[in-house]
C-alpha cells in the first residue's frame, strides 16, 4: 500500500534500520523546507485550487504558524503536494498518511475529496513514533469534525464563495482556537506516546518495579485468586 512508503532493511546510506521499522515511513529525502521553520506547522490546502502558474497561494485555506514566510507555506505545501500525487501513483485507493525523514514527521489526512490537512512535527524516538502517529492524526480528524459541526464542510464554504475569504476566516479563527490547547508560547507542544491523552489514540504508561510486576504476575496466577475469580 502506498500509504506508508516502506525502506529496505538497510537505508541507502548503509546504515541499518531499527528492528521492526517496517511500519513506520522511513525515507531519506531532504525534507529542507519544514527544517527551516522553528516548531510543528499544520496547513490545510486544496488540491483543486491553484493549479495555474502564479497562483499557487489560492490552494492555502491555512498555515500555521500564520507569521511564516509566504515562500516556505508554499514550499512546505508543494512538498505534501508532491508526495500525495506520488504515492497516488502506487495505490490511487489508499491516501497517504505518514512520511518520516531523518528530523520531521509528515502526518497526512485527506478530510474532504481533494481537502487536506497536514501536520508536521520534529521526529522522536524510533520505538514510540507509530504509536504517536495515530494520536497525531485523531488531532487532525478530531479539528476538522469538530469544524465541520459548528460551521459545515470547508467544500461548502468554498462552493458558497469561490474567492476562499469566507472558509479562510472561519478556519483562522476556528484552528488557532483549537490549536491554543497545545501552545506553549509561540510553539506547539503536541502530545507524545507518552503523554497519556487516551482520546487521541494513546493509553497510560505505569512504571513499577521488577519485584512488583513479579508479585502481580504471581497473585494472578495462584489458585486463591483464581478460585474467586470462578467463585464470582
Amino acid at each position: 500500500s502506498a500509504r506508508r512508503l516502506f525502506q529496505s532493511p538497510r537505508s541507502a546510506t548503509g546504515a541499518d534500520c531499527p528492528a521492526g521499522g517496517s511500519s513506520v515511513v522511513s525515507v531519506k529525502m531532504g525534507l529542507s523546507s519544514a527544517a527551516e521553520i522553528d516548531g510543528a506547522q499544520l496547513c490545510i490546502f486544496d488540491l483543486r485550487r491553484g493549479q495555474q502558474e502564479g497562483q499557487e497561494l489560492d490552494k492555502i485555506l491555512f498555515f500555521h504558524p500564520a507569521d511564516c514566510p509566504i515562500l516556505l507555506q508554499l514550499s512546505v505545501i508543494g512538498l505534501c503536494e508532491g508526495i500525495i500525487t506520488f504515492t497516488r501513483i502506487f495505490s490511487p485507493e489508499d491516501d497517504c498518511e505518514v512520511i518520516e525523514s531523518d528530523k520531521h514527521c509528515h502526518v497526512f489526512y485527506q478530510a474532504e475529496p481533494d481537502i487536506w490537512m497536514v501536520l508536521v512535527v520534529q521526529k522522536i524516538k524510533d520505538n514510540e513514533s507509530t504509536l504517536r502517529f495515530g494520536a497525531l492524526q485523531g488531532i487532525l480528524k478530531e479539528s476538522h469534525s469538530l469544524f465541520a459541526m459548528f460551521h459545515g464542510p470547508i467544500r461548502t464554504l468554498l462552493d458558497r464563495q469561490p474567492s476562499a475569504e469566507f472558509a479562510r476566516g472561519h478556519l483562522h479563527t476556528f484552528v488557532t482556537d483549537y490549536l491554543s490547547d497545545f501552545s506553549v508560547g509561540k510553539k506547539l507542544q503536541l502530545p507524545t506516546y507518552r503523554d497519556s491523552l487516551t482520546e487521541r489514540g494513546t493509553v497510560q504508561m505505569l512504571t513499577v518495579s521488577r519485584e512488583v510486576a513479579l508479585e502481580v504476575q504471581y497473585f494472578s496466577h495462584s489458585p486463591q485468586f483464581l478460585g474467586h475469580v470462578f467463585e464470582t
